[in-house]
C-alpha cells in the first residue's frame, strides 16, 4: 500500500516530535506528582486540571454526554458536576504515583473482602472509571490474589511504561485488548488470578446494551466466559470519600444465568449496566464523562 507524501510527513511528525513531547509532558507530570507529598499532589493536580480542562474541547464532549445521559439537569448543575469531575480526574493523576503508599496508610476502606477470601480459584471483578478506579484491584491483592488486566495500547507508545509500572504491582498477567485478551482471560482464571475489568467504556465490537436509556456498545465476553466456565462475577465499586480517602466495595457473587445464549447474556449485561448507572447517578462528578460511551455522534 502506497502512502502519500502528506501521510509520510504526518507519520514522521508524530513519531519524532509529537510523541516525544507528549511523553516528556506525561512523565514530567508523573514525577512532579511523585516528588510531592501525596495530599499536596492531590490538591495541586486537582486544581490544575480543574482550571485547564474546562477550556479544552474535551469539556464540550463531556457536556454533550452528560446532557445525553441526564437531560433533566439544569445548566448550573451540569457545570458543577463537570468542574468537580475534572478536579477528581486531576486528583487521580496526582494520586497515581502514590497508590501503594495510600493503601499502606490505610486510607482505602475495603468492604466485602470475605467474598474473595473464600474463593479457591479465579474470578471477575467488574467496575467502572469512577472515584479512583486504580484502587479497585487492591481489594483482590489484600486477600493474596494476583490480578490480571486487559489494556488498550496507548496512542503514544512512549508512554506505555506507565501502564507496565501499574501491572508490576498487580502481579498477574496483562493482555492486549482484542483476541489476545479473550484467550488470556481464560488462562488467567485457570491460574487462579482475579480478572479486573472496567466495563463502562465503548467497545466497538460489543453488543448494544441500554445505558442511561440509550444503546451503548458493551463488552459481553466476560459474561460468556463466566457462565460457560462457572466462574464468579463480582461488582467492584470504587468511591472517593475525600481528598485521599476511598472505599472499595466487593459485592456478593452476581447471579449467573443457566445458559450463555444471547438473550440471557444480554439480560445480565443490561443488569450490570444498570448497576453501574446507579453508581454514576449517586456521584456523577466522579465518573469520566469525556469518554465517547455512546459513540462519536453525541
Amino acid at each position: 500500500m502506497a502512502f502519500s507524501a502528506g501521510q509520510i510527513s504526518q507519520k514522521w511528525f508524530r513519531q519524532i516530535i509529537r510523541w516525544p513531547l507528549e511523553a516528556l509532558f506525561g512523565f514530567g507530570l508523573f514525577y512532579f506528582a511523585r516528588l510531592l507529598p501525596v495530599r499536596f499532589a492531590n490538591c495541586a493536580m486537582g486544581g490544575l486540571l480543574g482550571i485547564m480542562a474546562p477550556l479544552t474541547p474535551w469539556h464540550n464532549r463531556a457536556l454533550r454526554n452528560l446532557t445525553h445521559a441526564m437531560p433533566d439537569l439544569d445548566d448550573a448543575e451540569k457545570d458543577r458536576i463537570l468542574r468537580a469531575m475534572w478536579r477528581n480526574l486531576g486528583r487521580v493523576f496526582g494520586e497515581y504515583p502514590h497508590i501503594n503508599s495510600i493503601v499502606d496508610k490505610g486510607w482505602v476502606e475495603f468492604v466485602g473482602l470475605d467474598h474473595l477470601k473464600v474463593l479457591e480459584g479465579g474470578g471477575f471483578l467488574i467496575g467502572a472509571h469512577i472515584g479512583n478506579w486504580e484502587f479497585g484491584p487492591f481489594a483482590a491483592l489484600t486477600t493474596g490474589k494476583k490480578v490480571a488486566a486487559i489494556y488498550r495500547p496507548l496512542n503514544n507508545p512512549l508512554l506505555s511504561g506507565l501502564l507496565h509500572r501499574r501491572q508490576e504491582t498487580y502481579g498477574g498477567d496483562i493482555y492486549r485488548k482484542g483476541r489476545e485478551a479473550a484467550l488470556g482471560m481464560v488462562s488467567a482464571l485457570r491460574k487462579g488470578q482475579m480478572m479486573c475489568l472496567l466495563v463502562d467504556q465503548q467497545l466497538r465490537e460489543g453488543v448494544s446494551v441500554p445505558f442511561f436509556g440509550h444503546p451503548a456498545r458493551t463488552s459481553i465476553s466476560h459474561i460468556k466466559i463466566a457462565v460457560k466456565k462457572q466462574v464468579p462475577l463480582f461488582y467492584m465499586r470504587t468511591e472517593r470519600l475525600g481528598a485521599c480517602r476511598f472505599r472499595v466495595t466487593i459485592s456478593p457473587p452476581i447471579t449467573l444465568p443457566d445458559t450463555a445464549d444471547d438473550a440471557a447474556v444480554l439480560a445480565l449485561a443490561t443488569e450490570i449496566n444498570h448497576e453501574i448507572e446507579s453508581w454514576i447517578r449517586t456521584t456523577p462528578e466522579q465518573w469520566f464523562w469525556p469518554h465517547r460511551r455512546w459513540g462519536k455522534n453525541i
